[in-house]
């Protein structure tokens, strides 16, 4: 970071203000503490607190510049710094030189390349995972949770860290919203396509996506796809160095053949299994390792995982990055007969809830697909009668009343922390 973090550590009495308690300013608020640093979370959803007695302000990149808490600061010529750079500035001294770490951003497929680049590594080093997933250690390919229910803000990189610290791991890789917070040695753009607006529609995601490069450390590498326009270090996707394709990875004038799974679905993992090769790659994993990692993958739960079960196929794409859009494809996959859908979103445990007009529109375009149709969450409950819905008020609940009726293929699509 460059507005002197550092300095408030010397102990000369400046303060510091975190703002939004809801994205992780509690968690970065606590360590500058820890570290000596006289810091305090603010809410600023509900409440106007003034900034007038703080000299350094660290805001979210999604906070509108119409909060109120910012036009005072900027009014009162406050320096002000992203929670990504605040958390690099904290945690940069601490890093241990032998933790390799990587950080992973994009509008898409970052918990897949996450999960993928983990299993990987996995067969060489230990290596924890920080996702939307939770916490979890990896050792040949396979994972073990330590916690569920973290966010994947920038604050929670922290955790992520000393937990990276406390099991010994030789790498620590991060799915971050919106940035890298320059602690990576290597980063990694998993795409841009399907841009979209933030704080209220003042800046765009990829913009805000960039401080992976801006916030850089010296020596990083950055991975990218060819669709963020960007010159890196190694690339994939179409035309990149690193392409995944059905039945074999392209890496440069190598083919490696590959067999994934039978229900796979490809065409959702294809962004990944390309970008975990292209970093794997690029920390000099041999290719024939890469090849045998990703041999027979058969998908993430959450990640229109199939599940076979006598008389009944699951599609599982239930997770906390589901769009409308996605509902929509998934319809598309698993359509046939006797096709339950158990759909919407658990609210408490997502800050960012379904574009729920756009979900009943599709869901009155497409109702005759369906068999079953059971509403998740509290906004979609008015329109269960209208629908021809049950209603339950979890994942669990409506899979458990699903499951009771007469369908041969159940699709689950609830946006949710899994």
């Amino acid at each position: 970071m460059h507005c002197g973090i550092s300095m408030q550590a010397s102990g000369r009495g400046h303060k510091v203000a975190v703002l939004d308690t809801i994205h992780g300013a509690g968690v970065i608020a606590q360590r500058m503490v820890d570290s000596g640093i006289e810091a305090e979370a603010l809410e600023v959803y509900h409440h106007e607190p003034s900034v007038f007695d703080y000299d350094l302000i660290v805001s979210p990149v999604h906070l509108p510049p119409t909060n109120p808490v910012l036009v005072e600061a900027r009014k009162l010529k406050k320096s002000v710094v992203t929670h990504h750079q605040a958390v690099g500035e904290l945690l940069g001294p601490i890093l241990k030189e032998d933790l390799e770490v990587f950080e992973v951003t994009g509008t898409h497929s970052k918990t897949s390349t996450s999960l993928l680049l983990a299993r990987i590594l996995s067969g060489q080093k230990k290596v924890i995972s920080h996702t939307t997933r939770g916490l979890e250690i990896w050792n040949s390919g396979k994972a073990s949770v330590l916690q569920t229910g973290m966010s994947i803000t920038p604050g929670n990189v922290i955790p992520a860290v000393d937990a990276a610290k406390a099991r010994g791991a030789d790498a620590l890789i991060c799915e971050i919203s919106l940035g890298g917070t320059g602690l990576a040695d290597c980063g990694i753009l998993t795409s841009f396509s399907g841009d979209y607006r933030i704080a209220k529609g003042t800046k765009w995601a990829s913009t805000a996506k960039l401080q992976m490069l801006s916030l850089a450390k010296r020596g990083a590498r950055l991975v990218a796809n060819t669709d963020v326009g960007l010159s890196a270090d190694l690339s994939f996707g179409m035309a990149g160095h690193v392409q995944a394709k059905p039945d074999k990875l392209i890496i440069g004038k190598e083919e490696l053949p590959l067999s994934f799974s039978e229900d796979l679905d490809f065409p959702g993992y294809q962004t990944a299994l390309a970008a975990s090769a292209a970093t794997a790659h690029a920390d000099g994993i041999p290719l024939d390792e890469i090849a045998q990692a990703l041999q027979d993958f058969d998908g993430f739960s959450g990640r229109m995982k199939v599940l076979r079960q006598p008389g009944l196929m699951i599609y599982d794409s239930s997770n906390s990055g589901l769009k409308v859009g996605d509902v929509n494809r998934a319809l598309d996959l698993a359509s046939g007969p006797k096709l339950g859908l158990v759909v919407g979103e658990e609210s408490e445990t997502v800050c960012e809830g379904m574009n729920i007009p756009a979900l009943l529109d599709l869901l009155r375009q497409r109702r005759a697909e369906l068999d079953l149709l059971v509403l998740v969450g509290e906004r979609l409950a008015p329109w269960a009668d209208e629908l021809g819905a049950l209603r339950a008020p979890d994942l669990a609940a409506g899979q458990e009343k699903a499951m009771s009726c007469p369908v041969e293929r159940l699709l689950l699509c609830v946006k949710c922390f899994r």
